[in-house]
């Protein structure tokens, strides 16, 4: 009998134990579910440029500011990728980055020009990127060096050398139509890794024409005394520029009609995506609408708003996720008349077709 007493205790013991063990574990599953999505967790912010310009300016305020309205508040890092006008980052986040929300892209409207553009390198469609929102900051400043202004419009003097990363960017199409329809003088360079490098160049008189929507570079350069403002990119003036022209005022009764303009349109269009911040294909929808309320009201924030304006100057301003996802989707829709007028006028000019 006393041996029997002594095994009841030792199954009693061990049943106890096993029973609280068991609780424990479900308490600290079900605290683990209750936990914050990122606490604890380290978020990577991909940016498809190098350090220094507007695309990294993006992608740095946004890992300053989008942990503090995630819930859980990660970490931040990020990492640079600029090789190829960005298309290595592109390929990366679209074929290696996992969609598990630790991975986001902070792309610019390169993303879409190189899709549209195509070739054997682009291996992304920006179509299935999960777009949590975008920062549009105004039309890009087309700026030249003051000294070499007159060449411009001399067919007998030395061109003007533009110079650009990729020969992709939306606001390099003002340039070609510039040339075409306006007369002007100028030649096109590529493969710098960004637009730090290009102001770099820009003020060594390395390159003699280029643009950018980042107005604190403009405005060191005019203070410096270094550029003449040509036009900016779009319809309208930009509001911190009033005195400044759109490029289709500049064209005025010049601007072209049918597939030269539309292909025009096709090319600047992507401009007013500008800044967009995307997750990888596949990311599971609640991580999804996680980031996209984040950013929301990130955008909001009294510090980032200050802080954004700062950098980009008075006409900046926000795009949600669908809007941001509509225009992705708008401005890689084209005809096949379209995208061989493209074709045919980079060759001309001496820039990448992609084929």
């Amino acid at each position: 009998m006393k041996m029997r007493d002594e095994g009841s205790r030792v199954l009693s013991g061990a049943f106890l134990i096993a029973l609280v063990l068991g609780f424990l574990w479900e308490a600290g599953r079900a605290g683990a579910q209750d936990r914050p999505f990122y606490e604890g967790k380290t978020l990577k912010i991909i940016v498809s440029s190098s350090a220094g310009g507007g695309t990294d300016s993006a992608g740095r305020l946004v890992a300053r500011f989008l942990p503090k309205h995630l819930p859980g508040n990660p970490a931040t890092y990020v990492q640079n990728m600029p090789a190829g006008g960005g298309i290595l980052a592109n390929n990366y986040f679209f074929q290696v980055a996992k969609p598990n929300g630790l991975e986001i892209f902070q792309a610019s409207s390169s993303t879409v020009t190189q899709f549209s553009r195509g070739g054997s390198r682009i291996r992304f469609d920006p179509r299935e990127f999960k777009s949590v929102g975008s920062i549009n900051r105004g039309g890009s400043i087309l700026m030249i060096r003051r000294e070499v202004h007159s060449r411009l419009t001399d067919a007998r003097a030395k061109p003007v050398v533009v110079g650009d990363a990729d020969g992709s960017r939306t606001w390099l199409a003002m340039t070609l139509w510039g040339a075409d329809q306006l007369g002007w003088n100028c030649r096109w360079i590529y493969g710098y890794p960004g637009t730090g490098e290009m102001v770099l160049a820009f003020r060594q008189g390395e390159i003699e024409m280029m643009a950018t929507a980042n107005v604190q570079i403009v405005e060191d350069l005019v203070k410096e005394k270094v550029v003449d403002i040509i036009a900016v990119t779009g319809d309208e003036r930009r509001k911190d520029f009033p005195n400044v022209p759109s490029f289709v005022e500049l064209l005025g009764d010049k601007r072209p009609k049918g597939i030269s303009w539309q292909a025009y349109r096709f090319w600047a269009g992507p401009e007013e995506l500008d800044k967009p911040l995307f997750a990888p294909p596949k990311t599971p929808a609640p991580i999804v609408a996680m980031l996209e309320a984040s950013y929301v009201k990130m955008s909001k924030d009294p510090e980032f708003i200050k802080e954004t304006g700062n950098f980009y100057g008075a006409g900046w301003y926000v795009r949600g996720a669908k809007a941001t996802d509509d225009l992705v989707k708008e401005t890689t829709t084209v005809s096949k008349e379209v995208t061989d007028f493209l074709q045919n006028i980079r060759k001309k000019k001496g820039l990448p077709t992609g084929r």
